[in-house]
């Protein structure tokens, strides 16, 4: 007798893991690090960790600490070691853009990784966040029309 395949509920159920343990999302850091320099003329903040609801404050404040060093016009954020972000997290950056717009700054993204840009493309901020390749990573990643930003 075919014996029939396992969902992956019914796998969690019969194994001796407690619940919680193995999920899919493993816990985040609740302290999001970047570093920044300045790059032929633009402030670049490197972006390490994922941004998501736990973490999303302390994102705004490593952010914000970063922009009062540096008074840059054109700041640009560096997303290709941010391997998730959630609305919370889009929510962060899009407040910190509407500041930099404010103070007649402009920002864009550059690098961004597959996860983030599913979740520009889903939430349509595509069209808000300028997004910019440096690397081939444009090549590999299927994505709805990206332009650079005219300056």
């Amino acid at each position: 007798m075919e014996q029939k395949r396992q969902s992956r509920a019914d796998r969690r159920k019969n194994s001796a893991v407690p619940p919680g343990v193995g999920e899919r999302r493993k816990g985040l850091p609740l302290e999001v690090r970047c570093l920044s320099q300045v790059v032929n003329g633009e402030l670049v903040i490197y972006v390490q960790d994922p941004i998501a609801a736990e973490n999303c404050a302390s994102a705004e404040r490593v952010i914000t600490q970063h922009l009062r060093e540096h008074g840059e016009k054109s700041v640009v954020f560096d997303m290709h070691k941010c391997t998730y972000i959630d609305t919370p997290g889009l929510t962060t950056l899009f407040e910190i853009r509407k500041r930099l717009a404010a103070e007649g700054r402009i920002m864009g993204l550059q690098n961004p990784s597959r996860a983030v840009l599913r979740m520009l493309n889903i939430t349509l901020l595509n069209r808000v966040f300028p997004v910019r390749f440096t690397t081939d990573e444009e090549e590999r990643i299927p994505t709805s029309k990206l332009r650079d930003e005219k300056r």
